[in-house]
């Protein structure tokens, strides 16, 4: 490969994509019904929005106010074009670039944190503590993260996530992790295939297939790893799937 940057292709995959993880609008609504209501002037911290697929369900299916937050600014000129686009203000939405690992927020600023895909980036035991301290007592967060859905997956499987993601857990495991952290997990709602595939794989390997014929070799390392992770979850059904994670803070 040449000097080119993997993580630009990467980035340029991903922006294509109408969602930047599995996830669907029906995912968002469903999280959402397991949360007691929100008042109107509820605050929402978005947590790795990307290109802000989640935020703007959350827009029209509460009242709150978001605040959006990720660290690459591609992702966040895409999120504010669209806001141009669709008249949202800053009395809506409020987008920011941040680390997850060093929000710039205070204590008990928000009633609900939500994270689509994303948490895995520092780990779910551990990004659920970092964010724990900015949720108002009784606040709630609701996470999706990659999860075993067996005790026994294919080797395959198996292989390929112990690379990728070895920190991935079971429901039990991730419940137990959460309840450690300081939460009580009020429900679970596991990601059917279709949200994998509609808005993510499907787009992603369109978009693979329009890359290779306008780039060519250069970048066939980083398509071919992306290429590998679609053939692995079409190859593997019902071994694991992104699952939502609705919690309350205690204390």
């Amino acid at each position: 490969m040449s000097d080119l940057d993997p993580f630009k292709v990467f980035l340029e995959l991903q922006l294509a994509l109408p969602r930047n993880g599995p996830g669907s609008r029906r995912a968002t609504e469903a999280a959402l019904t397991l949360l007691p209501p929100l008042p109107d002037d509820a605050q929402i911290l978005d947590i790795g929005c990307g290109q802000g697929a989640s935020a703007f369900d959350l827009l029209r299916l509460t009242k709150a106010r978001i605040t959006a937050v990720d660290l690459y600014d591609v992702f966040l000129e895409k999120m504010n074009a669209r806001a141009s686009r669709e008249g949202i203000g800053d009395d809506r939405l409020v987008i920011k670039q941040a680390d997850m690992e060093a929000l710039p927020f205070h204590e008990g600023d928000f009633d609900l944190i939500w994270s689509e895909g994303a948490i895995y980036l520092v780990g779910f035991a551990r990004g659920l503590k970092l964010w724990r301290r900015f949720l108002k007592p009784d606040g709630h967060a609701a996470v999706t993260e990659c999860t075993w859905l067996t005790d026994n997956p294919p080797e395959e499987a198996r292989a390929f996530w112990d690379a990728a993601y070895p920190q991935m857990g079971t429901i039990a495991s991730n419940v137990a992790a959460a309840e450690r952290a300081g939460y009580e997990v009020i429900g679970t709602q596991v990601l059917p295939p279709q949200d994998w595939w509609t808005d993510y794989y499907t787009p992603m390997r369109e978009k693979i297939a329009e890359m290779r014929e306008s780039w060519g070799d250069e970048i066939e390392p980083v398509l071919a790893e992306a290429d590998a992770e679609i053939a692995l979850f079409e190859n593997n059904p019902g071994q694991y799937s992104y699952v939502f994670y609705v919690m309350r803070r205690k204390g």
